[in-house]
């Protein structure tokens, strides 16, 4: 179903269980704790960590000039 063979099972109770490339189930995670105010949680999680962000942290750094994909997909290819 998806590249790598992970593979997804729909159970008769309409749950699914997820299985990595050699069978094995992935654990069921809890679910996650519900978040008020997201932005008050995350201003709180970069304090706690020093993180500076601030608006320009997702600003692009490029310059506009089209990428050189044959140089890209040649050190892939080279990588394995």
């Amino acid at each position: 179903m998806h590249e790598g063979g992970w593979t997804i099972i729909a159970q008769a109770n309409g749950a699914f269980t997820f299985h990595s490339p050699v069978g094995k189930p992935l654990a069921q995670e809890p679910p996650r704790e519900r978040i008020d105010n997201v932005l008050v949680w995350l201003h709180e999680w970069a304090q706690q960590r020093n993180l500076d962000l601030g608006p320009e942290v997702n600003t692009p750094q490029g310059d506009g000039t089209t990428p050189d994909y044959d140089l890209v997909v040649s050190g892939l290819l080279s990588a394995g």
